[in-house]
């Protein structure tokens, strides 16, 4: 068989930056990847494009957008400004030009060379495991556990760290949250969210027949609507208990029609749309939602309630 031969147009260089999630990271390549490397309809280290195109290219909520590039934004690692009232943004690449030379690699592995010989000089014999740091080492004790600064034993301090230590489950999932011994109740992840929304369903807290995916997704959709892309965990054990005297149907279809059309709304206006939408037009809605995607959807949940599945 014969081989097909590849070929490259060009190269860029991806930096190595750190990232609070994986969709930051691809997002911030593809960037680099469409920055202009010379000038055109927009300077070096610029390109055009607007959330509605990158939710299409990802399959990502143009929430989850919009939080990406406010973290990117946050970060030093780019810009984000306006293009033509509004209908698209120009994302600048902050410190393109010294990232696309490969001589400051260079100079930048000569120095880490350089420091590296010089702890070796200074340390021999100071044997370290493979990317663990001195400070990391130092935090354990003998049985290799973690240790604070005052020699006690590092405890979860997340609520997601905690719900993880749960076995079994003899609570409802407001008296765990209320009464979680830990510091911090808010999710600020995709992995947070699902996290919690698996514990949720433990506790039987979820109405049944909702769809556990769409659920997740609704979560971080009003997640990215804070300033801080964080959300309490109590404020979501609050608008789970306002969902009990709704149908699956009306509920599937309140948060889907939500992240779809309102995502740059927080869960108030979701509670109005559950207000306002009956059995029979939520049922409706969800059929027109899922042919508005060519027939494709979040994955099936099937409801063992008798609910009607529209294979989300």
């Amino acid at each position: 068989m014969e081989e097909k031969l590849i070929q490259a147009s060009g190269f860029v260089i991806q930096p190595r930056l750190q990232f609070e999630s994986i969709k930051d990271k691809m997002l911030y390549q593809h960037f680099i990847d469409d920055a202009n490397y010379k000038e055109g309809n927009c300077k070096r280290g610029q390109l055009i494009t607007s959330s509605i195109s990158l939710s299409n290219k990802t399959g990502w909520t143009r929430g989850d957008i919009r939080g990406s590039i406010k973290r990117l934004t946050d970060a030093g690692y780019i810009k984000s400004e306006p293009y033509k009232k509004n209908k698209g943004l120009i994302i600048t690449i902050e410190n393109y030009d010294d990232f696309q030379k490969l001589e400051n690699y260079s100079k930048k592995i000569n120095q880490l060379e350089n420091q590296q010989g010089n702890q070796q000089d200074n340390q021999q014999g100071d044997v370290q495991t493979p990317c663990e740091s001195k400070e990391e080492d130092a935090l354990k004790n003998d049985n290799n556990q973690p240790i604070n600064q005052q020699g006690n034993q590092l405890k979860n301090h997340t609520i997601t760290a905690f719900i993880n230590s749960i076995n079994n489950i003899n609570k409802t999932l407001k008296e765990y949250i209320t009464e979680a011994p830990v510091k911090n109740k808010n999710l600020t992840t995709t992995e947070d969210t699902e996290i919690f929304v698996d514990f949720a369903s433990r506790t039987n807290a979820i109405p049944s027949g909702v769809n556990h995916k769409l659920l997740v997704s609704y979560f971080d959709c009003i997640r990215l609507t804070r300033q801080t892309c964080t959300i309490s965990a109590n404020i979501l054990v609050n608008f789970i208990e306002k969902l009990q005297k709704y149908s699956a149907n009306q509920i599937n279809y309140a948060i889907w029609n939500h992240i779809e059309n309102h995502d740059a709304k927080n869960e108030k206006y979701t509670l109005g749309i559950l207000r306002n939408t009956k059995e029979p037009e939520s049922r409706r809605g969800l059929m027109k939602l899922k042919n508005s995607r060519g027939g494709q959807s979040f994955e099936s949940n099937k409801a063992s309630s008798g609910e009607y599945d529209y294979g989300f």
